[in-house]
């Protein structure tokens, strides 16, 4: 019994040292910027599956957060559509690896959208299709 506490200390120590590490990194790279997370509410996202709730319970956002909360400013954002709402118009798309959009034709990564969407959200811009291709670059993710 002890030396599964002593191990489990251990690794828990190693994981705060790590999150202290990448949270500095962050700060000093992106100084005078706010940084924006998801509001994630790990209470709605137990399922069924006991693997994907033991990966939900050891994750450690409010950690992340704390502790860039105090090392510069931090922004905490509606996690609502993000993944489903067009970053380059106001559509919703049904779930998927891929977002594909109805209406204007873009497919780009569900991940990669609600990156840009939660982008918007901090600097409070509206989305449209000119400031996606300013975001993203050159046509990536456009058909």
């Amino acid at each position: 019994r002890r030396v599964l506490e002593k191990y489990s200390n251990r690794e828990r120590n190693r994981v705060r040292d790590f999150i202290h590490k990448v949270a500095r990194v962050i700060a000093e790279a992106f100084k005078g910027y706010v940084h924006g997370f998801e509001d994630l509410n790990k209470e709605k996202m137990f399922k069924k599956s006991r693997t994907h709730n033991r990966n939900v319970a050891k994750s450690d956002w409010k950690t992340i957060i704390g502790l860039m909360s105090y090392k510069s400013r931090v922004r905490l954002l509606s996690p609502y559509n993000s993944t489903k709402k067009c970053s380059s118009g106001m559509v919703n798309a049904p779930k998927g690896a891929l977002y594909e959009c109805r209406s204007c034709g873009l497919k780009i990564d569900r991940q990669l959208n609600a990156c840009v969407n939660l982008y918007l959200q901090v600097e409070g811009l509206s989305p449209s299709p000119k400031l996606f291709v300013g975001l993203v670059g050159g046509g990536v993710g456009l058909p």
